[in-house]
């Protein structure tokens, strides 16, 4: 009587290790799954024309938790500019757009809103025009009725450059699967001479892929 009651006394406690070590690998695998799931974010790799990126660039975005939000992207595009007037100035380069933005809407589509910076660097191609008048002689009258002569004196150099910028639009964006976003991208500088000039509001379009 005394082994059979031994017996049962062993089999209980081996069922009491066995459940509470059930409940502690139960809540540990729940508390880490808490923990990945306050991490998941979502992230995305997708290309941009125009916008911050003048032309066509490639942009890494993520949200700091979930599928909206605030969030950043990084960058790295192509520009060209061509400004006319008293001195032709071109321009082309390499820049880096970063961001902060914030996704307004729980569902797929969202409102995005952002604000940033594009530092880059770009070479300057300047052709200036100098007229060279003939027949002239110190009374001011032109005694020779040809047109007068031009010449073109061109200049190149590297430099760095940058320009505010904001983000107004529409972002279709999944935790997995296809993203899509289009909008208006304001930008300014401060008037120095490292500013880059563009249009006051430069629309922009982006395709890429959500993870």
């Amino acid at each position: 009587m005394s082994k059979l009651k031994d017996r049962i006394s062993f089999d209980n406690k081996h069922m009491m290790k066995y459940i509470m070590r059930k409940i502690v690998l139960s809540l540990f695998a729940l508390c880490c799954s808490s923990a990945v799931m306050a991490q998941q974010k979502t992230r995305n790799l997708s290309v941009e024309l125009l916008g911050a990126q003048n032309i066509v660039g490639i942009n890494y975005d993520s949200r700091f938790n979930g599928n909206s939000g605030l969030g950043y992207r990084v960058g790295i595009g192509y520009g060209y500019g061509d400004n006319s007037g008293l001195v032709d100035q071109k321009i082309n380069g390499v820049g880096v757009p970063l961001e902060l933005s914030y996704l307004l809407g729980k569902k797929n589509s969202k409102l995005e809103l952002g604000f940033g910076a594009s530092l880059g660097v770009y070479q300057v191609k300047e052709t200036i025009g100098y007229v060279k008048d003939t027949g002239w002689y110190p009374g001011g009258e032109n005694t020779d009725e040809t047109s007068p002569n031009i010449d073109f004196y061109t200049s190149s150099r590297t430099q760095f450059g940058y320009f505010l910028f904001g983000d107004i639009g529409y972002r279709y964006q999944r935790p997995n699967g296809f993203m899509f976003r289009v909008g208006v991208s304001p930008s300014f500088n401060f008037g120095d001479k490292y500013g880059l000039n563009k249009a006051a509001f430069f629309p922009y379009i982006g395709f890429g892929w959500s993870f």
